[in-house]
């Protein structure tokens, strides 16, 4: 798995979204099949964290929030023909995840598919009238970026108030050269979903120790720069599951 943090410009569009102190740094997983050139271009934005892996569902999950599936014309085309297309849509559909379908390219590459145009009409109704499912259209991939995170705006514009946005910054660990076993306490935290040695080393130097962490509750965990609710609840998941052996 690769994990990748950002700490540059954003694009115009979204300059204003991402550069308030009240929105918290968005974590954006990347199905691994999707092209490099998606993750550069998400590269462009501060205060994401990005990761790369094997989606069940989608292309991209934002914030545990939305679950965005791109087609362009060629992988529109193929998915039907191989019938990977609905059976897609019916896992977006029944995801407790909100969804969306995003067309990527303009309409005249739609236009020479091999389909007719009341076809690829009937398909898309299908989709946004029986699954369901919202679909957006982006001309680039770098339309296609800006268009999920005005998505994840607006689907979670009422939660607001629950998002902090903080700067990446690499912090000063105090107790770097007196503790020992720095080491090994960073590699247990780095054992938990979504946290990597810069977040592990931000949870160290707020809570002082491991059993302060693992006790904290959730809203002190929150106030941790770079620490998110699905990883705060990842990590609940984790401390509290209870494995009994059959006797």
């Amino acid at each position: 798995m690769y994990i990748y943090r950002v700490i540059v410009t954003t694009f115009d569009i979204m300059k204003d979204f991402l550069s308030g102190s009240k929105f918290y740094p968005l974590e954006i997983v990347i199905d691994d099949r999707e092209p490099d050139a998606m993750l550069e271009y998400l590269l462009f934005y501060k205060n994401i964290i990005v990761r790369k892996e094997r989606l069940l569902v989608g292309d991209y999950l934002i914030d545990s929030e939305l679950i965005v599936e791109r087609k362009t014309p060629s992988d529109f085309s193929a998915s039907i023909k191989d019938g990977r297309f609905f059976k897609q849509a019916g896992k977006l559909a029944i995801s407790k995840v909100p969804a969306c379908l995003i067309l990527e390219g303009r309409k005249r590459e739609y236009k020479n598919l091999g389909f007719s145009k009341n076809a690829v009409q009937a398909i898309l109704m299908s989709v946004s009238l029986i699954f369901k499912i919202p679909i957006l259209r982006a001309k680039t991939q770098k339309d296609t970026v800006s268009i999920m995170l005005q998505s994840f705006k607006q689907l979670t514009k009422d939660k607001l108030a629950d998002y902090k946005f903080h700067p990446r910054l690499k912090p000063k660990f105090k107790s770097q050269r007196t503790d020992k076993y720095l080491k090994q306490k960073i590699h247990i935290l780095e054992g938990f979903p979504g946290i990597g040695a810069d977040r592990a080393e931000y949870l160290l130097n707020h809570f002082g120790s491991l059993q302060h962490i693992f006790n904290a509750p959730e809203s002190d965990l929150l106030s941790v720069i770079g620490i998110g609710k699905s990883t705060v609840q990842k990590m609940k998941v984790i401390l509290n599951k209870v494995n009994f052996n059959d006797a």
